[in-house]
């Protein structure tokens, strides 16, 4: 059924429109669906000034990765960046580790909060159906979709962010008459609270989480044609859609709830809808943030297969050779879409919060974050590696690694806790495998 002979290749069918869709469909989706309402609860009537923050921080990273991408336009990502800029097998394999899981946390987010959408208007439901069965089926059905092919998944994709994007301005429509009822820039208050600062760089850390996916999107290179100059665009344009439509539903939603309110609920811009326009149908919004969700799922499961693919046809594999089998007639690589599936159900047995999930991965894709910043910065000095068809200023990753660090700073402390512990693992796998490969290496030599 699979097959590793190099004569099959991945496909190159993506333009610019196409990979663009998929940078935006990525972006949207579980955060602004699952997170608006708990920064909106943190921060106050200013939400709007997190996301802000947020989208600089994230189009600083972009940039970084659009330089990135037009040098190296292959699969691999930044494990394969972190590979050219440090020459450390260990770094590229804790990147490579970082990444995989920051896209099944967020699979495992987006999952769990397609649950509590699609649920919303059944409370009767058994606990077991909403918090395992329903998220396991549909992580099987992803799995379905990314295995038939980059095609199916582009279509998919696409219909997926007409339908998300046409829910979210109805959102901003349906609410518009709330404009000008409330001071959007009034902070979260009360005992212990936070000066304002703080508040909106708490936001934003949470905020942060819906920015990612636009990273993805370097994972695609070998299935896009002209990547060089496709990539950098389709991840500008992608963060710029994304921001302002973000920006837009957090002004909406606390002229229509309170943030006390919107903190509270578990579906938010479902309670929006209800409060905004109590007669427009609300099973409607039942269904978009379905389809929302399935896509920034899809995108991540497609994003994690691979990166392992990209990383196990390198001259130096990090992961086992088996990942670089691809279906001979879908052409896609099958045995990564199993595996990160997998994952992901495990996933979904193990941790139950929302906002701990969101956290972890941004958690860990702040961390690869920065270490890309500084490689950038090492790769700009380095006149043997290949010249960028879109260059970016030295102060721009100078700017992502110290924004990056105070956002990481500001991350849940259970994430953090989590992200340190399967680093730990990562690294005792990571000397297993070295063992592994130097007895090999000596076997040989006898």
């Amino acid at each position: 059924m699979s097959n590793s002979s190099p004569s099959v290749t991945l496909r190159r069918t993506l333009g610019l429109t196409a990979l663009t869709l998929f940078g935006v469909g990525d972006i949207l989706g579980a955060g602004v669906y699952g997170l608006v309402g708990r920064i909106a609860g943190m921060v106050g009537y200013a939400a709007w000034t997190s996301y802000i923050v947020a989208g600089f921080m994230a189009a600083l990273t972009g940039l970084t990765y659009a330089e990135l991408a037009s040098r190296f336009p292959q699969a691999g990502g930044a494990a394969f960046f972190c590979k050219q800029a440090f020459r450390s097998s260990l770094i590229t394999f804790l990147v490579m580790v970082s990444v995989v899981l920051s896209g099944l946390f967020s699979m495992a987010t987006a999952s769990r909060v397609f649950a509590n959408y699609a649920t919303a208007r059944l409370p009767e439901l058994p606990s077991w159906v909403q918090s395992g069965a329903l998220p396991t089926v549909f992580v099987a059905l992803l799995a379905v979709v990314a295995v038939r092919g980059i095609q199916l998944s582009s279509r998919t994709n696409a219909v997926c962010t007409a339908i998300e994007i046409s829910g979210l301005l109805a959102i901003i429509a349906l609410g518009a008459h709330c404009l000008g009822g409330v001071n959007y820039l009034a902070f979260a208050a009360g005992p212990g609270a936070e000066p304002a600062p703080l508040l909106v760089l708490g936001g934003a850390s949470l905020a942060f989480f819906a920015f990612v996916g636009f990273e993805d999107l370097v994972n695609l290179s070998e299935e896009v044609r002209e990547p060089e100059r496709t990539v950098p665009l389709a991840i500008c344009l992608s963060i710029a859609i994304a921001g302002v439509i973000y920006c837009s539903i957090a002004v909406i939603s606390v002229s229509v709830l309170s943030p006390e309110a919107l903190g509270a609920s578990k579906s938010p811009l479902l309670d929006v809808v209800r409060t905004a326009a109590p007669g427009f149908p609300t099973w409607i919004y039942t269904v978009i943030p379905a389809f929302a969700v399935f896509n920034t799922a899809l995108l991540n499961l497609m994003m994690a297969s691979r990166l392992l693919y990209g990383m196990s046809k390198a001259d130096a594999r990090l992961v086992p050779a088996v990942f670089a089998r691809i279906h001979p007639r879908w052409q896609t690589p099958v045995v990564g879409v199993a595996f990160a599936a997998g994952v992901v159900a495990v996933l979904l047995f193990t941790f139950a919060d929302i906002k701990t999930l969101a956290s972890g991965t941004a958690t860990f894709l702040l961390a690869v974050f920065v270490l890309l910043h500084v490689g950038l910065l090492r790769i700009k000095r380095d006149p043997t590696l290949p010249p960028p068809r879109f260059r970016t200023p030295a102060l721009v990753p100078a700017l992502g690694a110290l924004t990056g660090l105070l956002l990481l700073l500001r991350q849940d402390g259970k994430a953090l806790a989590a992200a340190g512990l399967m680093t730990l693992v990562a690294l005792v796998l990571y000397g297993i495998v070295r063992l592994a490969r130097g007895r090999l290496e000596v076997e040989a030599t006898d």
